[in-house]
């Protein structure tokens, strides 16, 4: 690790995206989960089994929605049927964009304005099933595929921006060939499994079920799965110059998962938060900066 940065405290309230509370009805899938389990294990496994692959589609409105009508050059990409769209804005070095399970491209929004001012071109895209993507199901498998499609679409990609699980996604294109000089991690989970076990825990699933929807995972993708997606392992492999961000208030993804991701990944710095949670991270000014003054201009640029 090549140095830490100061630890930071903020709080902002501007919203880019309206992240629902907890409803009714994720109480109610809850309960019914847990019932079934009893009854039946291993149909409740199935059933948790394909629920895993269906992320949910941000609800709206989303603040920056705006930026995708107005994009400086937009194209699509087919993943098997699928159409994936892609939006970039600016000239320069390209910094690529990667979301999160059930985000979307939009939700970098508050980084267009300052990476172009600063000479770059930001490109965002929807992964499957996500945002303006088509489909409703996919894997990660499958969004490193498309990250690394996309990033050969604009040529070499300089600097990375990853959101949540969008970490496992950036560092699996990378070990499978992506090249990129600067990766900023926000708020990195540790692997595939600590993702799945969280799960597990939010949904209050019992180890008999849970143990039958790792197991169909493994049918799956075959055992090999955890390590190829283990961000605990891909991260000693990381050479880039790189930023994790961690806040001290997250709930969705564990700041001691982060800081065990920082601490094999020998090139990057750390930036700790306090009061952001999760979703903040991603339109924090004082997040954006410190990317910024990390990234530093093009070397074409005044």
């Amino acid at each position: 690790m090549t140095s830490q940065l100061n630890t930071q405290s903020a709080s902002f309230q501007q919203p880019v995206a309206r992240v629902a509370p907890r409803s009714g009805g994720f109480s109610a899938t809850r309960l019914a989960l847990q019932l079934y389990g009893r009854v039946s294990p291993r149909k409740a496994g199935r059933l948790v089994n394909r629920m895993a692959f269906r992320p949910s589609r941000l609800p709206l409105p989303i603040r920056y929605e705006y930026l995708l009508d107005s994009a400086d050059s937009y194209t699509q990409l087919q993943s098997g049927a699928r159409t994936i769209p892609v939006y970039s804005w600016g000239q320069g070095p390209a910094i690529l964009g990667v979301h999160g399970w059930a985000g979307a491209a939009i939700q970098f929004g508050a980084w267009v304005n300052p990476l172009v001012e600063a000479g770059y071109r930001v490109v965002l895209y929807d992964a499957p099933a996500h945002g303006r993507a088509q489909g409703d199901s996919t894997d990660l498998f499958e969004m490193a595929e498309v990250t690394a499609r996309v990033a050969a679409s604009v040529g070499r990609v300089h600097g990375v921006l990853a959101h949540s699980i969008g970490s496992i996604t950036i560092a699996r294109a990378i070990a499978d060939g992506l090249q990129a000089d600067y990766v900023a991690m926000l708020a990195p989970p540790l692997s595939l499994r600590a993702v799945m076990d969280n799960l597990g825990r939010q949904l209050g699933l019992s180890r008999d079920v849970l143990a039958v929807h790792l197991e169909l995972m493994e049918e799956r993708f075959g055992k090999s799965v955890w390590e190829q997606l283990d961000l605990e392992v891909l991260s000693r492999s990381l050479t880039q110059r790189g930023l994790i961000v961690i806040d001290d208030d997250d709930t969705s993804i564990s700041p001691d998962e982060s800081d065990k991701v920082y601490n094999n990944w020998e090139t990057a710095k750390v930036l700790r938060t306090r009061g952001l949670g999760h979703h903040r991270l991603l339109w924090s000014p004082m997040v954006v900066a410190t990317v910024l003054r990390d990234l530093g201009r093009p070397a074409n640029t005044v």
